[in-house]
């Protein structure tokens, strides 16, 4: 209830503000609709506003993100009355931000900040500690792939700025507890192209590096960010990138409180090749033991065909030293939206394939047998499309895996085949993509 009377409050402040600058009355009678009363500190906030936009401002909203509002109410000061903080953009191009901050039945302006970029892609309030918050502007340049940040803290003098960085990615966690939350960016050095890895923390007042690592050589673009769990409760830093070769890599990057360390990088060459994986998947908990597993390109004993060198991925649990263990492996279809857990029982001995139509694709599973001959052990079927419904019933034999609001997943178990499976089994290893694994933008 909290947050949508704020929401409605700030909705409010808009339309208010819409009807004064189109030069709108309000009447009332019969069958017309009749606005709330608006508390006295939001009309005379609104009337600060419409100063502003007299002067040739317009609102300004974030492209992405979760705060998207261009008049929002926050309570930065941890003090439990919320500022309010109202996003602009000028006439020579400039955004701007001012802070309103409450006092009795007024709202008084602490400060204004400006910041340039071709867009104003996010607004993120990371934590401070002792319940105070930041603001982070995070802007759109014309260079691909870049980004700039400025953070603000909120005094009462103003608006300061505590840190301007450009990164091409970023991921935000309070990783020690502490109620600060640590800013993680991956920055591109624009005369070298290559990447590194800089984590930023609050302390006294101030941003500073805790620490800077380099990247693997082979990363074209970074992907996705995000902190997980290593070893001996201490937390590593997972990101994922494009390869200059195709497929993704993995930089893991683990700090012991003392020094830093990327431990998917060979020290030497600098590559992260054995992170390397053709398909387009990122690091995930796939065992669900609480732990970031890292996807790899698996490694088969017999010469696979396309679909398997694409499709099929091993997930390797690192440690603190650096050390492998092989948690699992999945047939991946990322294109088709699912993957399933290889059983352990199939070891190499199962081989797969892939037959598809335009509303319609199958993945077939055999075992080669003595006679030259395949034998079939399970074939999964994806039906997509507005007929989905109607082409998956003309399939009497087959079996329901799952369904969402795209697709139907279908599946014929060959019960007689040494190696088949039963529907418990299945609906256990098989597993739909329904949403991106790192879907917060910055």
């Amino acid at each position: 209830m909290y947050t949508y009377v704020k929401k409605c409050l700030c909705a409010l402040l808009l339309s208010l503000a819409l009807l004064l600058l189109g030069g709108c009355s309000l009447k009332f009678g019969d069958g017309l609709l009749l606005l709330p009363k608006v508390p006295t500190e939001y009309v005379q906030l609104q009337q600060q506003l419409n100063t502003i936009l007299q002067d040739g401002a317009v609102y300004a909203v974030a492209d992405s993100g979760t705060n998207r509002q261009a008049v929002q109410l926050v309570d930065v000061d941890g003090t439990g009355d919320e500022e309010a903080l109202a996003f602009f953009r000028t006439e020579t191009g400039a955004y701007q931000v001012y802070a309103f901050r409450k006092e009795g039945e007024r709202y008084t302006r602490i400060g204004m900040a400006e910041g340039y970029g071709t867009s104003l892609r996010a607004i993120y309030y990371p934590t401070l500690g002792d319940g105070r918050l930041g603001l982070a502007m995070c802007w759109g340049f014309d260079e691909g792939g870049t980004y700039g940040m400025t953070v603000y803290d909120f005094t009462r003098d103003g608006m300061t700025v505590l840190m301007d960085i450009q990164y091409a990615d970023v991921t935000i966690e309070d990783i020690d507890g502490d109620g600060a939350q640590e800013m993680a960016f991956a920055v591109r050095d624009s005369v070298t192209g290559m990447y590194s890895a800089r984590v930023c923390q609050f302390r006294d007042g101030q941003y500073r590096v805790l620490y800077d690592v380099p990247m693997c050589l082979e990363v074209r673009s970074v992907a996705g960010m995000r902190f997980g769990k290593v070893d001996s409760n201490q937390v590593g830093l997972y990101i994922d990138s494009l390869a200059t070769t195709g497929g993704y890599v993995t930089d893991l990057i683990w700090y012991d409180g003392r020094m830093a360390a990327n431990r998917t990088i060979d020290q030497a060459s600098g590559s992260g090749a054995k992170t390397w994986r053709p398909a387009s998947v990122s690091c995930a908990d796939v065992n669900g033991d609480g732990r970031v597993d890292v996807p790899v390109a698996h490694t088969f004993s017999y010469e696979p065909n396309e679909v398997e060198q694409r499709s099929r991925l091993d997930w390797v649990n690192y440690d603190d030293l650096g050390g492998e263990t092989l948690v699992s492996s999945t047939v991946h279809r990322g294109g088709e939206n699912w993957y399933m857990l290889w059983p352990e029982g199939w070891g190499e001995q199962v081989r797969m394939d892939t037959v598809s139509t335009v509303a319609l694709s199958q993945t077939l599973f055999w075992q080669p047998g003595t006679d030259g001959q395949r034998q079939s052990v399970l074939t999964v079927y994806v039906f997509t499309g507005d007929s989905r419904e109607s082409d998956a019933a003309l399939y009497r034999k087959l079996q329901s895996l799952a369904s969402t609001p795209n697709g139907l997943y279908r599946c014929e178990p060959h019960e007689g085949a040494p190696l088949a499976l039963d529907m418990a089994q299945l609906r256990t290893l098989f597993h739909t993509i329904e949403v991106s694994w790192n879907s917060e933008e910055y």
